[in-house]
């Protein structure tokens, strides 16, 4: 667990602004109809977040595909399921998977994927975010998640 990390995510959380209109044409210019309509049920904080991963994978890999870009902003995609704030969140990360609801915290890739599926998103964005595909989209993603 990186401490560095998880306190930056926090503060960030905190302060974090909805999407400008520049920012949102961005998402939808990214997503198809049916990943989007997944991705504006996320918390703003999660939109954000989403975002500013988009724009760290495209520092480092600035030729990705569309199916790379969506698995950059739908990567935490689950969350959305889970109805929990900022504390909360905190709370699952420091404390583990101890009670159900702190489990699916710590579930969430797997519930996004779940939802990609249902929704019959790309399966190449899904394989991205289950690791699989061009190693060097996967490990990007990775890098720009934990940056």
């Amino acid at each position: 667990m990186n401490l560095y990390h998880l306190g930056k995510r926090f503060l960030t959380s905190l302060i974090a602004q909805k999407l400008n209109d520049e920012e949102q044409q961005l998402v939808r210019s990214v997503l198809l109809d049916n990943e989007l309509d997944l991705w504006i049920k996320s918390m703003k904080v999660d939109q954000r977040h989403s975002l500013v991963v988009l724009k760290r994978f495209l520092a480092i890999l600035p030729s990705a595909g569309r199916d790379a870009q969506a698995s950059a902003l739908l990567h935490d995609i689950g969350k959305s399921q889970l109805q929990m704030g900022i504390f909360s969140r905190v709370a699952a990360t420091l404390i583990g998977p101890r009670t159900q609801r702190f489990s699916q915290y710590h579930r969430h890739e797997e519930i996004g994927i779940d939802l990609l599926e249902a929704a019959r998103c790309s399966t190449i964005t899904i394989g991205y975010l289950r690791g699989n595909g061009e190693p060097d989209v996967v490990a990007a993603l990775a890098t720009a998640d934990n940056i």
